[in-house]
């Protein structure tokens, strides 16, 4: 058995002084934990709407505040610019009655749902197109 060792060994040792590599081996990765294994996969769409919060959603908390349309823009059904517009556009300055507000998860934006001089349409806006927001701290709680 020494005899084979050494052959191997001057084997091996030859080819490497020729330039040759060894490739290093690893060991297999462990199998995951039952607890990860059933867990739902963590992964959502960066700007799509999720659970209940889902296009046409209508909150129905209704607290205090208001905002001024920045952006010349159409309320939309839900909290994400993945869903439809819900009205015509708004014009800059128009004032806004804020129901609630609401952070999509999957986008991490403040969505506020509001009406427009406390009448229809009611319908989604995103924080970025409006101003005074921080007025509007109900949370929409029903989703």
């Amino acid at each position: 058995m020494r005899a084979r060792h050494t052959f191997v060994t001057a084997v091996l040792s030859s080819t490497l002084a020729l330039g040759a590599t060894v490739a290093p081996t690893y060991a297999a990765a462990p199998n995951p934990s039952t607890n990860v294994a059933n867990e739902a996969p963590s992964f959502t769409p960066s700007n799509a709407p999720i659970g209940a919060l889902a296009c046409n959603a209508e909150p129905t908390s209704n607290g205090y505040g208001g905002a001024d349309v920045t952006t010349s823009i159409a309320l939309r059904s839900g909290p994400s610019s993945a869903c439809g517009y819900v009205s015509p556009k708004l014009y800059v300055g128009q004032r806004l009655g804020g129901w609630c507000r609401y952070q999509n998860p999957s986008s991490k934006y403040w969505w506020y749902y509001v009406s427009t001089g406390g009448a229809a349409p009611y319908g989604w806006i995103y924080g970025g197109n409006i101003s005074g927001e921080e007025t509007i701290k109900t949370p929409c709680d029903d989703y």
